[in-house]
């Protein structure tokens, strides 16, 4: 990790306005990132560890950062993954840790917030411990879709489904900077499995393979092998999605 910068920056300002928080008042905004510094992490870094108490409340500028669970025996399990204007770690801030971990999938940056400024401002601020509250409720909501696909979906669908949400786009097109062995530990499976689920997509010509790159050549057929229940689940989403606008609407008139 480089050393700390004070203060915001405009790679901050600008992740800031794509969060969820965007539309809050900017002394909220203000208030938070000037209590920030500015710390980035090469890809493959582990970031913290909040089963140890060592959790990072951070709202990320670029890179893709993965939260991820570990079994007693080292086995590990991707929860979801966090990409620019998404925020880490807010449930650990509120219980001062949590049983689970963050990793860097790319090259990041973040501004890595004071909580214990974030936690008075929730005391404080009713609108946006509202905010935060509906976040949690939908990040919880994702976040069993997830463990769905963990728990009762092939391998196949939940390599399909980790590419789609690791890939970067690129002037080539979209690109996954992965090893198989990177891959396995992602969906809690073996590398020989993992191989031969990716020989399958690639016979197919979803993906292409080059070294440490894969390449998705056709995204939606690899959606097609990501998720059996894709047609249910984007309706549910909608579904979300509107009650959630409905509701924002009502609050502001």
């Amino acid at each position: 990790m480089n050393g700390p910068q004070l203060g915001p920056s405009v790679a901050a300002l600008e992740a800031w306005s794509k969060s969820f928080l965007s539309g809050q008042d900017p002394d909220v905004r203000d208030a938070l990132l000037a209590d920030s510094r500015v710390a980035s992490y090469p890809a493959g870094a582990l970031i913290c560890n909040a089963s140890n108490g060592d959790y990072r409340v951070a709202l990320i500028h670029s890179g893709q950062i993965r939260a991820q669970i570990t079994s007693w025996d080292g086995r590990q399990a991707t929860t979801r993954y966090l990409t620019a204007g998404q925020f880490t770690a807010l449930p650990a801030m509120l219980t001062y840790g949590a049983p689970s971990s963050l990793a860097a999938v790319t090259s990041c940056e973040v501004s890595v917030l004071n909580p214990n400024t974030f936690r008075h401002l929730l005391r404080t601020r009713a609108d946006l411990c509202y905010e935060v509250a509906v976040h949690l409720a939908e990040s919880t909501y994702e976040t069993v879709m997830h463990l769905e696909d963990n728990l009762f979906g092939s391998v196949q669908q939940r390599v399909s489904r980790h590419l789609l949400e690791m890939a970067t786009s690129t002037v080539k097109g979209l690109l996954v900077q992965s090893d198989q062995s990177e891959l396995a530990d992602a969906i809690g499976s073996v590398r020989e499995v993992v191989s031969r689920s990716l020989k399958k997509l690639e016979d197919t010509g979803a993906i292409r393979r080059s070294r440490r790159q894969i390449w998705i050549e056709d995204p939606r057929l690899l959606q097609s092998f990501a998720s059996s229940n894709a047609t249910v689940r984007n309706k549910d989403l909608a579904v979300g999605n509107t009650a959630r606008e409905a509701g924002l609407k009502a609050r502001n008139e």
